[in-house]
């Protein structure tokens, strides 16, 4: 067992956009204010951002957004396309993550993992250690009240949703599980039956969301925790020219998607500009990283990049975004209104789920929306009710899920294996610790074995 007592070296890896990688920086500040050495492993284009912040960084995976550019098909949602994208996706990255994160973790105290590193188990098995997975939305996990995230229709008979859950198990096993045992053969390890059941059922999992809004399905029996919405503390203020413009008059429509721009940046544009030309409402336009806000927009409009959303979404009239989940929880914990339109995966069901919930009005699908329904849909948005996003912001203002995830962390390591045992479906085989693990390392020093 490790000793409760002893700071902790903790590796938080995390793959994919700057959602995924946010919140295991929350994470690494409430750590490192407890203590603990953290390292962050995380797609090189972040390197610079996590080196700032004084974190050590380790590069695993690459950078999403030149997959998403060299993959358009996957920015559509039509499910078996998708489908096809992420399979290549993981193709390619399963001996990718593992091979980096193997010497990464040596030495490590425990594994914290998020977004697309799904390599993480695996490699903290082969390593002995303790591992906990942090979901950022429960759409990841089976249930007849949704569907599974390539599946953009919701409102669905429960037994519909069953049906597609089982369909994208067989095809979950199908397109990738051969290339998991591949990698886990490579690492000494057993090979797994069932890509869900390594993931979600075989070592534990908590889930990052408001349990309000996004409520967990009774049939899972609280098999998966919650600990709330991760909310980062981004020490950079609004620039002074911003914060002057917001001042200056009423407060805009905020428009940010991210890396999504559907069928185009061009055609958005276009599309907002139509929309908010007959109410004579500012707009402040996020460029994010599909580049929204090169084109030609009216001159009392702003166009921004990286704006820290904590200090913004207060003071605009409306967020219309795309429903990622870390846009989605810093404007309910604004309590502003909202209006979603998804493109892919989890930002159909974050969409379903404010609507079901009275905050946000129907979701307006990004590749079909048009002018006038967009601004039908902000005028809703705004005269909507404001009980039930008061409420939710309250709650998440008063959240501290950095706590929760840090304090379950160092009672895992404190108790280490046998909590975790106790976690594991009793049908689920118990991994023993790896017999030849090499000798600990200062995590300072990890890079050196990625080189």
């Amino acid at each position: 067992m490790s000793d409760p007592d002893r700071p902790l070296r903790v590796v938080l890896a995390s793959v994919g956009s700057r959602g995924d990688v946010q919140p295991m920086l929350a994470l690494a500040q409430t750590l490192r204010a407890r203590a603990h050495t953290v390292l962050i492993a995380a797609p090189p284009n972040f390197g610079n951002w996590v080196g700032a912040l004084g974190f050590d960084f380790a590069p695993l995976s690459e950078d999403i957004q030149t997959f998403l550019a060299e993959n358009r098909d996957i920015m559509t949602s039509r499910p078996l396309k998708m489908l096809a994208v992420i399979s290549r996706y993981f193709r390619q990255q399963i001996p990718l993550q593992a091979s980096q994160l193997a010497p990464i973790c040596r030495g490590a105290d425990v594994v914290v993992w998020g977004g697309l590193a799904l390599c993480a188990p695996s490699v903290a098995e082969h390593l002995g250690l303790p591992v906990l997975g942090v979901l950022y939305s429960n759409c990841l996990l089976p249930s007849n009240q949704h569907p599974p995230p390539n599946i953009p229709w919701h409102g669905l008979p429960g037994w519909v949703n069953t049906l597609f859950w089982s369909i994208n198990h067989l095809l979950g096993d199908l397109l990738l599980r051969r290339r998991l045992n591949a990698m886990r053969a490579s690492l000494g390890l057993a090979p797994i039956a069932h890509i869900r059941d390594h993931l979600f059922d075989a070592g534990p999992l908590l889930v990052a969301a408001d349990p309000i809004v996004f409520a967990p399905d009774p049939r899972w029996r609280g098999r998966y925790p919650y600990a709330n919405f991760i909310f980062f503390d981004d020490p950079a203020p609004l620039e002074p020219e911003l914060d002057a413009w917001l001042a200056a008059g009423e407060p805009p429509v905020y428009v940010g998607f991210g890396s999504m721009s559907g069928k185009g940046t061009d055609r958005i544009e276009r599309i907002l500009v139509e929309a908010l030309a007959a109410s004579g409402r500012r707009c402040l336009v996020d460029a994010g990283w599909a580049g929204l806000g090169h084109g030609v927009l009216p001159p009392a409009w702003r166009t921004v990049r990286d704006v820290p959303h904590a200090r913004l979404f207060e003071r605009v009239a409306v967020v219309v975004h795309h429903g990622g989940s870390g846009t989605t929880a810093q404007a309910l914990r604004a309590g502003v209104p909202q209006v979603l339109l998804p493109l892919i995966l989890d930002q159909f069901h974050h969409a379903h789920r404010l609507q079901l919930a009275g905050i946000a009005p129907p979701a307006l699908p990004m590749e079909k929306v048009s002018a006038a329904a967009l601004a039908q849909a902000i005028e809703t948005a705004i005269s909507l009710p404001a009980g039930a996003r008061q409420a939710a912001a309250r709650r998440l203002r008063a959240s501290d899920a950095r706590v929760q995830i840090a304090e379950r962390v160092e009672a895992m390591c404190s108790s280490w294996p046998m909590a975790w045992v106790a976690t594991l479906d009793a049908r689920a085989p118990v991994p023993q610790p790896c017999q030849n693990r090499l000798p600990q390392k200062d995590l300072n020093h990890a890079n050196d074995d990625v080189q």
